[in-house]
């Protein structure tokens, strides 16, 4: 049973960074960006819907990034947000600024609800950078949330985006 949470989880986290590209434009990946892998107990996973993955094998909670370069739309930092928030049912922003992250305005938010029926907690930065659009997110079962948030500290901390 905490397999299948796991993956619901998962297919939760990676089908929230949805892409707002609108038919006029065609969007691409980010070249060029530097990062540090999260460390053990989290492992690489491929997935269409990011650019990079990872699932810790302890509590199946996720990290993972989405760039989307070259698009003639260009959404809010707001509307980012809001569409990677849109998979979680009863959402409840926990916290919420608007910061500076690798040079340029950002938002930061922790938000809780439910998917499936799951409780799950989602933090997210969403930023824009030199034509790209960015979306860092770590999330899992509410309960094991707490317990990686670290791990997604340090993967913010070290990531660069061009």
């Amino acid at each position: 049973m905490r397999n299948h949470y796991k993956y619901i989880i998962l297919s939760f986290l990676l089908s929230s960074c949805v892409s707002v590209e609108l038919p006029s434009g065609k969007s691409k990946p980010a070249k060029d960006v530097e990062f540090s892998e999260p460390g053990s107990p989290f492992k690489t996973f491929k997935s269409k819907n990011v650019d990079r993955a990872w699932q810790s094998s302890k509590t199946g909670n996720t990290i993972s990034y989405l760039s989307e370069c070259g698009s003639n739309a260009d959404p809010s930092l707001q509307t980012l947000e809001t569409e990677s928030l849109s998979a979680i049912n009863k959402l409840e922003i926990l916290k919420q600024e608007t910061t500076t992250y690798n040079g340029r305005e950002a938002r930061q938010s922790v938000s809780a609800g439910t998917v499936d029926g799951v409780p799950v907690a989602l933090a997210l930065v969403v930023f824009k950078k030199n034509g790209c659009n960015y979306t860092l997110s770590y999330g899992g079962v509410e309960k094991q949330f707490n317990s990686e948030l670290p791990a997604f500290e340090k993967f913010k901390a070290e990531f660069k985006a061009p």
